[in-house]
C-alpha cells in the first residue's frame, strides 16, 4: 500500500517505509558505543595505531582528524569538491591520502592540513584507495583501478578487468597481491608487481562491496546479504553468513568476524563455527565503515557518527543482553550538509545502482 506524505521527495511512501522509518526513530541516539557526532554522513575511518586519533571521510565534502578522547576534531582537511569517500594513511601518519566523489585524490600533510598535491586521472567516482608501499591503488566507479607513485604524483599503471565500478580493494601482508572487488560480481587478485590478475574469484550474485584477506582466507560482503569466506589459493568459497540485508562493511577481530550492514546493524560471528554470536543495534542508519585497533572496534556510519565497541567475550554477553531491552529515545539527527537532490544522488553511490 502507498501512502501521500507532505515532504517534497517523499509524496508516496509505502507501508514498508513508512514502518522502516518509524524503527530507525525509536533507535536514535548519540550515545551508545560513546558516539562522536560528526556533521555529515560517515563514509569511510582509520584509527591510529595508539588509538588516540581517527581519521574520517565525511560526505560533506570534507575528512577530519579527531582526538579520540576529547571527541573533538584537531584538523579539517576541506578542499574536496565532493563527498570524501575514502582514505589512507602512510604508516609514519604524516601524510594522508583522499579519494571523493569528484573524481579526484588529495594529497595532505597531516601537520599543517595543507593539500600538497591532487591526483587526477578517474572519470568517475574515487570508491577506495589503498596504499602498497611507494604505491597508492586506486578503484573508482569507472571500473578501473590505478596505480600512483606518491612521490611523483605520477600515475604508473591502469589496471582494467572488471566491467563495472570498483567498490574495495585489499591488500596481502607481503604486499605482493592486491585484491579488488567490484559490482560486476567478481574479486579479482593482481599481482602488484607485474599488474597481472592472477586469479578471478565468483559466487556472489550481485555487487561485492567490502572484502578483508587475512593469512589464507579471505571474506568478502555483498549486497546479496551475504559474506563469504574464500580460499585464496583455490578460489573455493567454504563459509556463507546469512544476513537480512545488503552488506557493506566487514572486519576481522581475533577470532570473530565482524559486518555492518544498511540495516543498520553490526552482527559478530564466531569464524571457526559460523554461528552468530550477538548483533549490537545502536546506529540508527546504514553502518558504512568499519575497522578494529587491538581489541576495539570502531563503526561509523551514515547516522552522522563514529562509536566504539570493545570485542570481548564479556563484552559480547553485554550486547546480546542490550539487544533484548529497548530502544533509546529518539534525538535530533545530524545535518548530512547536501541538497535533496546531492542526497538521492548520494544513495545512488552508497548502492551503486547502476
Amino acid at each position: 500500500m502507498a501512502n501521500i506524505g507532505n515532504e517534497a521527495g517523499h509524496f508516496f511512501q509505502t507501508d514498508a517505509d513508512l514502518a522502516k522509518q518509524q524503527e530507525k526513530a525509536k533507535k536514535y541516539n548519540y550515545t551508545a558505543g560513546d558516539a562522536l557526532k560528526m556533521s555529515s554522513k560517515v563514509l569511510a575511518l582509520q584509527v591510529s595505531s595508539g588509538k588516540k586519533y581517527c581519521y574520517v571521510a565525511e560526505s560533506g565534502f570534507t575528512a577530519k582528524k579527531i582526538n579520540l578522547e576529547t571527541g573533538n576534531p584537531v584538523k579539517v582537511f576541506k578542499g574536496h569538491s565532493g563527498p570524501v569517500t575514502s582514505l589512507c594513511l602512510t604508516s609514519d601518519e604524516q601524510t594522508l591520502f583522499t579519494g571523493s566523489w569528484d573524481k579526484t585524490i588529495k594529497v595532505w600533510d597531516v601537520k599543517t592540513g595543507e593539500c600538497v598535491k591532487t591526483l587526477v586521472g578517474h572519470t568517475d567516482f574515487v570508491k577506495v584507495i589503498v596504499l602498497v608501499g611507494k604505491y597508492l591503488f586506486s578503484g573508482s566507479a569507472d571500473s578501473h583501478i590505478q596505480q600512483w607513485d606518491i612521490q611523483t604524483g605520477e600515475c604508473v599503471r591502469d589496471l582494467k578487468a572488471h566491467s563495472r565500478s570498483v567498490e574495495c580493494l585489499a591488500v596481502s601482508e607481503d604486499g605482493q597481491s592486491l585484491f579488488s572487488a567490484s559490482s560486476d560480481r567478481t574479486i579479482r587478485k593482481w599481482n602488484t608487481a607485474t599488474g597481472q590478475v592472477d586469479k578471478v574469484y565468483e559466487g556472489h550474485e550481485t555487487n561485492v562491496f567490502a572484502l578483508t584477506v587475512w593469512d589464507d582466507e579471505m571474506w568478502t560482503a555483498s549486497a546479496d546479504k551475504t559474506v563469504k569466506r574464500w580460499n585464496v589459493e583455490t578460489a573455493e568459497c567454504d563459509t556463507t553468513l546469512v544476513h537480512s540485508d545488503t552488506v557493506k562493511c566487514l572486519a576481522i577481530a581475533g577470532p570473530y568476524i565482524i559486518t555492518g550492514s544498511s540495516d543498520d546493524k553490526i552482527t559478530i560471528w564466531d569464524i571457526a563455527s559460523g554461528k552468530q554470536q550477538c548483533i549490537i543495534d545502536s546506529h540508527f542508519d546504514e553502518v558504512s565503515c568499519m575497522c578494529v585497533v587491538g581489541s576495539t572496534l570502531y563503526t561509523g556510519s551514515l547516522d552522522c557518527s563514529v562509536r566504539k565497541w570493545p570485542i570481548t567475550a564479556q563484552a559480547l554477553k553485554e550486547y546480546a543482553e542490550a539487544a533484548k531491552k529497548k530502544p533509546v529515545a529518539k534525538e535530533e539527527v545530524a545535518d548530512s550538509g547536501l541538497t535533496e537532490e546531492e542526497e538521492r544522488e548520494l544513495a545512488e553511490l552508497m548502492s551503486d545502482s547502476e
